[in-house]
């Protein structure tokens, strides 16, 4: 039960390493505007973790942390700004004493859930991919617009610890050691199988480019015999 690779100590050393996991992201955010950095750099971990591949969490943490400090930064201020923008809407319409109609209010819901779900997909992009701000936003918009039941359970999980915490508040030390840390992990699971999907289809499309330029050079291989052969019976 006690060895080394037995099933109850790579458990416990998975809950470790999600420990270790969740001290840095808290650690890290703690200036808030490096908020995004230090999710970015979780993700990155996290999909080590799921996939069995973590060696060294603090050094692969601070690694992704330092190489998308600038991007993550810009987006999680992008993010920042778009959320105090549709707080102070809702704000408007709640106590500006202005009668706004049902379908504003309903609008507003669906443009704040729409939103939230391109926001689950940003950072975990941030941490997989190399691409500009403005194109890891489209993306995660339009990848969560994709997968809705992958979106809708993404955003389910953050109710995990707050119902934990409602419920049984008795956990909360264990909340603040595991929380952000476990639910990073868990999503990796589920964000991992999405960008495989993409993945492999631009793996096969290369493979299928491949294929073609192995055809075409074959087919000019053939020409140039059969041009070759002209010649000689010309000759």
């Amino acid at each position: 039960m006690f060895k080394l690779d037995s099933p109850l100590m790579n458990f416990l050393n998975k809950v470790a390493d999600v420990m270790i996991l969740n001290f840095l992201i808290l650690v890290c955010s703690i200036p808030i505007f490096t908020v995004g950095a230090a999710l970015t750099a979780g993700y990155y971990m996290g999909y080590k973790m799921v996939k069995n591949e973590e060696s060294y969490i603090v050094r692969g943490f601070f690694k992704s942390f330092k190489e998308n400090f600038k991007q993550a930064t810009a987006i999680w201020l992008i993010v920042l700004l778009i959320a105090g923008v549709i707080a102070a809407d809702y704000r408007i319409i709640m106590y500006s004493g202005i009668a706004f109609n049902s379908y504003m209010r309903i609008a507003m819901i669906v443009v704040t859930v729409v939103i939230a779900m391109g926001v689950v997909f940003l950072f975990p992009l941030q941490a997989r991919y190399t691409n500009t701000v403005k194109n890891t936003m489209k993306n995660a918009l339009l990848m969560a617009l994709s997968h809705l039941p992958t979106s809708f359970l993404l955003i389910a999980i953050y109710a995990v610890p707050v119902a934990i915490l409602i419920f049984i508040p008795q956990l909360l030390p264990a909340l603040v050691l595991l929380s952000f840390g476990a639910i990073i992990y868990f999503k990796s699971f589920l964000l991992l199988k999405v960008f495989r999907k993409y993945e492999e289809g631009f793996v096969n499309a290369d493979e299928e480019d491949a294929q073609a330029e192995d055809v075409q050079m074959q087919i000019e291989d053939t020409q140039d015999d059969a041009a070759s052969g002209d010649e000689d019976a010309a000759d």
